[in-house]
């Protein structure tokens, strides 16, 4: 039987040092929780180790339980030897469960390099070990990284009840496939007492004692059997790459799967652009979280109307071109002048439909859990991103009036720029502080950054101002607000263009009444009764207005429905080849009832109460119906 890992706690030098608690406070109080903050840290720690520069990683997330045998052997192999402020030996041979979280990553360099901190890397040599396993606040020498300094690596400690973790590496070393094993911890400052006593850091390593008194890692086979024993994600030989285990971890009286799933909900929201980034939209990460075995579904773009609608944008700002109707925007700087990214914003319909059954989610409000989401419907809001393609952070916009839209973008910083922005984040990688830089020019940089997209998404979803003159002028404003964010603008003789003498009442949208102007004395009217709505109708994004006829004749009047779509400058005459257009799906009578369907006009009894149409809107259209009425006749 192998002997047990050797420890090694960490004495203060004669300069000082880093004790345990300050790494645990470099990442200050993050918004986020400790899983949020985990997936953030750790899918870009497996982001920057990739060896392909143009991805092909896997992220795997395992959660598991630990059989009481298994737990007995640890204890005897690796902890065998513990400081007395770490609980983990007293808790891995307690009689209560002890869950395990394993987060691996395939496809990467894995953690080789040397061993020590102390040792000049040969040119060209990783230097992976050290930067996660010995060095605290080190920049990375990746241009484009995902991280910027290391005290990110807390989020593994922090997520743990134990602060605890167990790190499995396998790395081609230049002479083949090697692996390496080591236990590592975080626990409070202490000191010895007596003639020699000494202060020590709190921070703890566990594996095989050097002659110089240096643990240094289990290596080679001992290190797969280790590795094995606590049960690391299936790899094959020649599969390079990392499992860290997080042992015990704090999930604050929520299930393990429940966290799992939640887990799971913020890869997708903030690494979704990894599904899409690669050539032809291919993915350049996979991604998966499993509960004791069983795989547990993860969100995907095309399922969920916020993340389609998110890359839709993503699209247009990474090919710099205005595709399916998306605005877009340079962002710069001009004193001192510098493009700094690509701004691009695309709205569609708002509906009600939420999407169902993604995973971290229930039918309660979210306050329960650990994981707050950062994005809502109606959708408005802006993934800020750098150049890895991770979603710093999401800036909510305004609304858009009456929540009639709905309207997503993405800020996607120029390469050129990247490195100042990379510089204004946090440890915790979520946020960009101006006041974090020393560099005038890469603070100027941030903050016009930060207006000039506010104020982009402020124009984008403000309605323009219209005045509208005539007997309908308070109508045609009543309208015009809803159509605001819907379309870029509306002119005030597009407003009017399906008006006709007589009685024709026009709906922009989910639109309001624009009546008025020369109707005949005595003729058939349309009233509109408040404001239309959208909806799903029989699976259809449906514009839904609701009117009452009258006529002083007291004969049934023939109503008629003329739906157009909305552009900027007046209604669509000559749609595209292939374009849906707005059709009458139904008219529904006072009770509710299908009095027609897929017809463009209906009989309405006079005086019958408030009748309905209901007219389909096509994808990423506004639409606008024009009632016309008419005294039906006989034969």
């Amino acid at each position: 039987m192998p002997t047990p890992l050797d420890l090694q706690s960490e004495p203060f030098s004669a300069t000082g040092g880093a004790a345990a608690e300050g790494v645990s406070n470099q990442l200050g109080r993050p918004r986020a929780d400790r899983f949020t903050l985990l997936i953030r840290e750790a899918v870009q720690n497996s982001w920057d180790a990739r060896l392909a520069s143009e991805g092909g990683v896997r992220f795997q997330v395992d959660g598991y339980l630990l059989d009481r045998d298994v737990r007995q052997s640890i204890a005897e192999k690796v902890f065998a030897n513990v400081p007395a402020a770490i609980g983990i030996r007293t808790r891995l041979l307690s009689g209560g469960e002890f869950p395990v979280l394993a987060i691996s990553d395939f496809g990467t360099h894995g953690l080789g390099g040397p061993t020590r901190g102390n040792v000049v890397p040969q040119p060209g040599e990783s230097t992976n070990f050290v930067d996660f396993m010995r060095y605290i606040g080190r920049p990375p020498n990746r241009s484009h990284a995902g991280g910027t300094y290391g005290f990110g690596k807390a989020a593994y400690f922090l997520a743990s009840s134990l602060r605890t973790i167990c790190v499995y590496s396998r790395f081609n070393s230049g002479r083949g496939m090697d692996s390496r094993f080591m236990a590592a911890a975080l626990g409070p400052q202490f000191e010895t007492s007596g003639p020699d006593g000494r202060r020590f850091t709190g921070r703890h390593w566990w594996g095989r004692l050097a002659q110089d008194d240096v643990v240094d890692p289990v290596a080679g086979a001992e290190a797969d059997a280790l590795a094995q024993l606590l049960g690391s994600a299936e790899r094959s030989s020649n599969n390079s790459g990392t499992t860290i285990y997080v042992l015990a971890p704090d999930f604050e009286e929520q299930g393990p799967e429940q966290v799992l799933g939640q887990m799971g909900r913020a890869i997708a929201d903030y690494f979704w652009p990894k599904f899409i980034d690669g050539i032809d939209e291919a993915p350049t990460m996979s991604f998966g979280v499993r509960w004791q075995g069983s795989e547990l579904p993860l969100p995907n773009i095309q399922s969920e109307p916020e993340l389609r609608l998110l890359a839709r944008a993503f699209t247009a700002a990474s090919t710099k071109s205005s595709t399916s109707g998306a605005v877009l925007e340079p962002i710069a700087s001009q004193r001192p002048k510098k493009l700094l990214g690509h701004l691009a914003l695309v709205r569609q319909p708002s509906t009600t439909v939420a999407p169902a059954g993604a995973p971290g989610q229930d039918e309660s409000d979210g306050s329960d859990m650990l994981y707050q989401r950062p994005l809502r419907r109606p959708l408005r809001h802006i993934a800020m991103m750098r150049a890895p393609n991770f979603v710093v952070k999401y800036l909510e916009g305004p609304p858009v009036p009456y929540e009639l839209a709905e309207y997503a973008g993405v800020f996607r910083v120029d390469a050129e720029a990247d490195a100042a922005f990379a510089r204004a984040e946090p440890p915790t990688h979520d946020d960009w502080i101006p006041d974090l830089l020393l560099d005038a020019a890469e603070k100027t940089y941030v903050r016009v950054a930060l207006r000039r997209v506010k104020d982009a998404v402020g124009a984008f979803a403000a309605p323009p101002t219209i005045e509208a003159a005539g007997s309908g002028s308070a109508s045609v404003a009543g309208f015009s607000r809803l159509l605001g964010g819907l379309v870029p603008a509306l002119s005030l003789d597009a407003a009017h263009q399906t008006r006709s003498n007589g009685s024709t009442r026009s709906a922009g949208g989910t639109g309001g009444p624009s009546g008025g102007g020369g109707r005949r004395a005595g003729g058939p009217q349309i009233a509109y009764v408040g404001e239309p709505g959208l909806d799903m109708v029989d699976g259809v994004p449906a514009m839904i207005a609701r009117f009452e006829a009258s006529s002083p004749s007291g004969l049934p009047i023939r109503v008629s429905a003329l739906p157009k779509v909305v552009i900027a400058d007046g209604f669509e005459s000559d749609p595209p080849h292939g374009a849906q257009q707005p059709r009458v799906l139904k008219w529904l009578d006072s009770r509710g009832a299908i009095a027609a369907a897929d017809s463009a006009s209906c009989v309405v009894p006079v005086a019958g109460g408030t009748w309905a149409v209901v007219v389909s809107v096509p994808p990423d259209a506004m639409i606008s119906v024009a009632l016309k009425a008419e005294v039906e006749t006989e034969g």
